[in-house]
This record gives structure tokens, sequence and C-alpha cells, in this order.
């Protein structure tokens, strides 16, 4: 550990002190801020830290600033206790940083852990600095962390209905969803099935298709036939797996390494994980970005190791309220050298709040058509028992619309079962629908009906879009027919549900 700074590293050291951002430090300075921020990188190398608080302390500790300086004195941050919300028996933990103006539930990648990831200080750094201009919520997933684990990883479906079970926990009837890496996907449906709840969505570090691999997504144009994090070694689980391309610039750290081992090990089991990524693996939601009408900002690194720059210009590029900013840095994990993202997020939540575009939202859709397609009593009946919340029909044709995959699933097995002669052929698929006539818009209703074309009465088949968000879920089916494709949604399987 050195002894002595140079003058530029003390005057870095010192302003850092005196609690200034790094483009604060570079007009007092006359540099730049690229320039001053390789100066910190030196300085936590020099110092064998990891964080700005550290770096103070250990400086002030060795006596290499002139004079103690103290940081302008801030209250702290509220921090709750873990709670326990519960969605029909399964307690999802969540926490509550902060109790700024506005409410942001953010929604972790593959793993977290509400416990132990407060041990890290750039974790703790950036929360608390989110925490100073929102009320911020932290939720583990069912299945990792310290949320219910007896069945296991949660599907993408079961994600958002324990997001909304956890906003509906915390009081909150409306917010800001903040989504990264996995998660992303998860924050997307959240926002877009439930738009009226919904302030505008923060994506970090996300991809539309984290399964995709070759030559045919430009995301993954660096040569891997998948992205590392699908392929877990199951004896090496807990060790540092991947963190030279989750943490590029803290791989050399110790303490850093021994955190996220301990992380892993704590979050979840080598067993459990390899069904998080197949789940993840799974989803696919290119088709839907067009659809949805949530403003968006969208931040991505633009030398992030294992999730490239392409996947999110891919999102801004088809989404029509999305905006995208791009920052410096190599790293994929969200709190380490935050400050940059920090303020582009604090300036994203402190922005006028615009009218939510709710005139269309992101419904599953439960198309029958043909013969014994006539809506009848019984059959509304039935509708009207799982939820539907709009029905429109013609003389051979109709449609119902839901909130949830499962639900839709259920009804129509349900329908299947009135028997032959009584049910048309059905098809499920999930796509944009008008909230104010209760009907599926755009290509979506062409595609539920080719769908249920491509079947016959009492047959019941599920678009490969639906079939992605009922990644993981126990539902059996076999490839049917090929649904046509365009330039958001490529040719896809249609499925036949085979139970």
């Amino acid at each position: 550990m050195p002894q002595t700074l140079k003058l530029r590293e003390r005057q870095v050291l010192t302003m850092m002190a005196e609690g200034l951002s790094a483009p604060a430090i570079a007009q007092r300075l006359s540099l730049s801020a690229e320039t001053v921020r390789w100066y910190i990188k030196q300085l936590y190398a020099a110092l064998e830290v990891s964080s700005r608080a550290e770096a103070i302390r250990v400086a002030m500790t060795r006596g290499l600033l002139d004079a103690p300086v103290q940081p302008a004195a801030t209250a702290p941050v509220a921090r709750s206790e873990i709670r326990y919300a519960n969605n029909a028996g399964v307690h999802i933990a969540y926490q509550i940083v902060g109790n700024g103006p506005v409410t942001l539930l953010f929604m972790h990648g593959f793993v977290s852990h509400l416990d132990l990831a407060w041990e890290q200080p750039e974790y703790a750094a950036f929360f608390e600095q989110l925490g100073r201009v929102a009320r911020v919520i932290l939720f583990d997933k069912r299945g990792v962390g310290v949320s219910d684990r007896q069945d296991g990883p949660a599907t993408i479906e079961q994600t958002v209905a324990d997001a909304r079970c956890v906003l509906d926990a915390a009081g909150a009837s409306h917010a800001f969803i903040m989504g990264t890496s996995e998660g992303g996907a998860a924050a997307v449906l959240l926002a877009s099935m439930y738009p009226e709840r919904v302030h505008g969505l923060i994506l970090f570090g996300v991809s539309p298709f984290i399964g995709g691999h070759g030559t045919e997504f430009p995301w993954t144009s660096n040569g891997d036939a998948q992205y590392p994090l699908l392929a877990p070694v199951p004896q090496r689980w807990g060790e540092t797996w991947s963190l030279d391309r989750f943490a590029p610039s803290r791989a050399d750290q110790l303490d850093f390494r021994d955190w996220w081992s301990r992380l892993l090990r704590a979050a979840t089991s080598p067993s459990v994980i390899e069904k998080v990524l197949a789940n993840a693996r799974a989803v696919d939601i290119r088709a839907l970005l067009p659809s949805i009408t949530t403003r968006t900002l969208i931040i991505h690194r633009i030398g992030d190791r294992l999730v490239p720059l392409a996947a999110g210009r891919y999102f801004a590029a088809r989404m029509p309220h999305a905006r995208m900013v791009e920052l410096p840095g190599d790293d994929h994990v969200y709190f380490i050298d935050s400050d940059a993202l920090a303020r582009t997020v604090t300036a994203y939540l402190q922005q006028p709040d615009a009218a939510t575009d709710v005139r269309t939202w992101i419904a599953i859709i439960l198309c029958m058509t043909g013969s014994g397609s006539r809506l009848d009593e019984t059959k509304r009946t039935m509708l009207s028992a799982h939820g539907a919340r709009f029905v429109r029909h013609s003389d051979s044709t109709w449609t119902a619309l839901f909130d949830s995959p499962s639900t839709a699933l259920r009804c129509a097995r349900a329908l299947r079962a009135l028997g032959a002669g009584n049910v048309g052929a059905m098809s499920l698929h999930v796509g944009a629908c008008s909230v104010a006539e209760g009907v599926p818009v755009g290509a979506a209703y062409s595609r539920a009906l080719e769908a249920a074309l491509a079947t016959g009465p009492g047959h019941i088949v599920l678009t490969g879009m639906l079939r992605d968000i009922l990644a993981g879920a126990d539902v059996s089916v076999a490839v049917h027919a090929l649904a046509s494709g365009d330039r958001d949604a490529p040719p896809s399987a249609i499925w036949a549900l085979v139970d």
C-alpha cells in the first residue's frame, strides 16, 4: 500500500471525500470525466479497495489526505426489515429502501439475496443513492434468496404475479419498474400487462432473448455458442463462476470474489440454478416490443461482457416510446462504478410525470373458431368464472382476454371438457389489445386466429410467444405447425397441448 500519493491523486481523493461526483471533480480540475474516472480506478487499485467509502476510510487511516475531510452530513437512508408478501401460499421476501416521492420496484436478475447483498459496499451505496429520491422496493424471486423455495424457481408468469403481490403488500398503487439482466423480460411484461399502474420502465443490461445464439441474433455475434451464464458447472457452483463476464473490473479483487461466491451459494443451489437459467433461456419477448406503449429508459454499458450493447439497441429500435443511454464500462453487474447509472436513473425518476398511455395492454388471448364455437350461456359462465376481462364474438369466432397465461390455459382445458361437438378449435396467444374496445389489435388477432385455424374442434394450440411465457410451467406440448413471421416476429412453431 502506498505511503504517499501524487498531487493529482491527492486532489481527486480530497474532492471525493468532499462528496463531489466524477463530473464535478473534472470541472473543478479542468479535466475530462473519463480522466477523473481513470484516476479513481488507479486510487482503488493503489489502496486495494473497491468503493469510494473504503478509499476515503483507508486514506484517512494511513494519513494520505492532507487533513481529515468529512463528507457533507446527510441523513441516513431508511431501510426496512425484510418483510413477506403472501401470494397464494408462497412467501415473497421484500424490503423497502428510502422514502422518496415516487416508488421504484427493482427486479433483479437470475439470483439475489436481500440479506447478504448489503455486505457489498457498492450495492449498499447504489440503493442508498436511489433511496434519497425514491421509495425503492427490492424483492427476492420465489425459489432464490430468502423467499420460499419449496416449489422451485419462478416462471416469468409467476415473477410478474409475485411482483404485483409485492407492490400491493407495500401499498404501492403506482410505481416505476426497473429490471436488470434476466429480470428485464419480467419487468417488460409487468409494465405492459398493467400499464395503468406504471409511471415508467427502466431496463439495464437486458436482452430480449438470452437463449439466442449463433449469427441469427446480432447481440450474440461475439462467437459464443450461448451466454456463459446459461451453462453453470454444478460442481463449481458457488465459486467465482463467470465473474470475468459479470464483473471483469472486480475479477481480481479478493474481497469481491469472496462475496460473489458466498452470494451464489446463499442465493440458490446447483440444481435449482440450472432450472432458473433453463427458464430464462426459453423466454423470447422480441415480438412484443413494438406493442409496448410504456415510456421506457434503456441503459447499457458499452463494453458489457455478458450482454452485448447490440441487445440494448435492439430494444431501443423496436419499442415506440424508448430512449437509450449508453454508459462507459465493461461490467454487467449494475452497482459497480454506478455513479453514472444512479444519476441517469435519478434524472428519469425526477422527470415530470407523463400521462401513461393505456390505450392498449398486453393480454392473453383465448380464441375459439369453427364448428362448436357458438358462445352459449355455458361457455359465458365458464369464461366469467375464470376471470375473462373482455369477450367479443361473431357468428363463428370469439375471443376472450385474460391477465394470466395459466388462468387462460385452465379455462381452455375446462372448455375442452365440454366434449366433441360442443367446442371449437382453440388457440392461446399473447399480444396487444385495446383497453376501450376489449379486442386484440394489430397482428395480435390474426396470429391468434391463424393458430386456431391450424387445429381442429376440441383441440388447443399455443403460439410460440405464449409458450415462451409459460417456460418452466408444467405444460406438455408438441410442435403442431409453423406460424408465419415478420421483422419483429420470426417464423415460429405453433404448439399443440398434449395433456
